[in-house]
This record gives structure tokens, sequence and C-alpha cells, in this order.
């Protein structure tokens, strides 16, 4: 759905809203509409952004805009094959989120909500929050999937480079000092399984990926990956031996 909508002409006629499908602020964006559908869903994901009144009113979505936005939804339910019960709830969720989304003939637009900066000294604040942090994810992943020397393992429906990018963005920004849960850290297959002999290569792509952050904090961000790559690495390969989980 969600690059769907960020190509979609009709919603991007809206300025406001073309602003926030651009390449810096996309990634985070993504993350956040993922996150709140899990919530939402009854999965145990806990929705970390701005009240959804307080996200939207601003942009000016019109009752068009969002007839667009539904319509794109649903062929997306169809193009997955879900059922019409499944599809039918998943509508009822959507237009249940309409009012505060959209602004209704009449209704005063309110000024935007400015830039949502994390307070507090955490390494998370100090990077800028899940925006900037849900870019690094984005660049680092697309980097390591790219390099057949990381051979990270990935399917068609499970491991790809979506649900690795959301997955990653949880641990770091909740490693980082973040309010993000990580929802799955329990389970070896939800990790990036990065050999443990490519360890070297992977935090020297990560520090090409984190050059949007300041530079005092990237040290200290390549520190926290050290410290926590038993959530990163494959739990069956050997510092000699790049051998990766088979994926089924």
């Amino acid at each position: 759905c969600m690059d769907k909508w960020m190509a979609d002409e009709v919603l991007n006629a809206n300025k406001a809203v073309a602003t926030w499908h651009q390449k810096a602020q996309r990634c985070g964006f993504k993350f956040l509409v993922v996150q709140i559908i899990c919530n939402l869903t009854g999965g145990p994901q806990q929705y970390t952004g701005r009240p959804m009144d307080r996200s939207h009113k601003h942009l000016n979505i019109s009752e068009d805009e969002w007839g667009a936005f539904m319509e794109i939804f649903n062929q997306v339910c169809s193009e997955f094959g879900q059922s019409q019960d499944v599809t039918d709830d998943l509508n009822a969720l959507m237009i249940s989120m309409e009012a505060d989304c959209c602004v209704a003939p009449g209704e005063r637009v309110p000024p935007p909500p400015g830039p949502a900066r994390p307070s507090g000294s955490s390494l998370y604040a100090r990077l800028g929050g899940v925006y900037p942090i849900a870019l690094f994810v984005d660049r680092l992943v697309d980097a390591l999937l790219d390099d057949d020397r990381m051979a990270i393992p990935t399917d068609v429906s499970k491991r790809n480079d979506v649900s690795l990018k959301y997955l990653f963005t949880e641990l770091v920004c909740s490693i980082c000092g973040g309010p993000e849960v990580v929802t799955s850290i329990d389970h070896d297959e939800t990790k990036l399984l990065v050999p443990r002999s490519s360890w070297h290569l992977f935090l020297s792509t990560a520090k090409v990926a984190a050059d949007h952050f300041p530079k005092a904090t990237i040290s200290s961000l390549m520190q926290v990956l050290e410290a926590k790559s038993s959530y990163i690495v494959d739990p069956l390969s050997s510092a000699a031996d790049p051998a990766t989980l088979s994926v089924v």
C-alpha cells in the first residue's frame, strides 16, 4: 500500500502530503504506518507516533483524497488475496481513522505541528528519533542485500527487504533508548542474520549509511550495534565459516 499511496497523482497533488512522501520522511512514515496497523489489528507492536489528528489534520486531506487512498487500499487487499471478511474488517479499521485524518468542509486547518523531536539525552534522541533512524535502516538494509559478500538470507514472503527494514528499525530504535518495542527478539529468523565472518563489513556499511546523523553520534551508534550484535548476527555462523541459516 505505502509505495502505491506515495506514487499516486491524486494524493501527491496535495503538496503537504507530497512532502511526507519524500525520501527523508518516507522511511519513518512507512514504519509508523506498519506499526499502528499491526497494533490495531491485535499485534504486539506499540504505536509510538503522534495522535492521528495531530499528525494529519494540518495536511488538509480532502474527502476526495481519502477516497483515492481507500481505493488503493482495497486494490492491494485484492492483490494479496485477502478474503472479503478480512478486507471488510480492514476497511472498518481504516474508516475509523477518517475523521482524524481528513478536514471536513468548513473545518479549520491547524498549523503544522513541527518536527517530532524526542526529548532527553538518549542516543535515540541525539540521533533525531524514528525518522532519521528509519532512513539509516533503509539505506543499510538495501546496501547489505545488494552486497553478495553479506549473503543475507531472504525469501519472497517473510524475509524480504520490507520486513527486515521494519524489524531492524524496531531494534535500532529500542537499543538506542527509544520507546519502540522489539516484538520478535527471541526468533532468529527475524534477525538480519549477518554472518559472523562479515561483521566488520556490516559495521563499515553501517557507518556509510549513518552519514546523515550528527558526526558526534556515529561512533556511539557503532558501539551500541557492537554491544547488541547477538541480535543481528546469524547464530549458526562462525567467524571462520560464513554459512547462514537456510530459509525455506
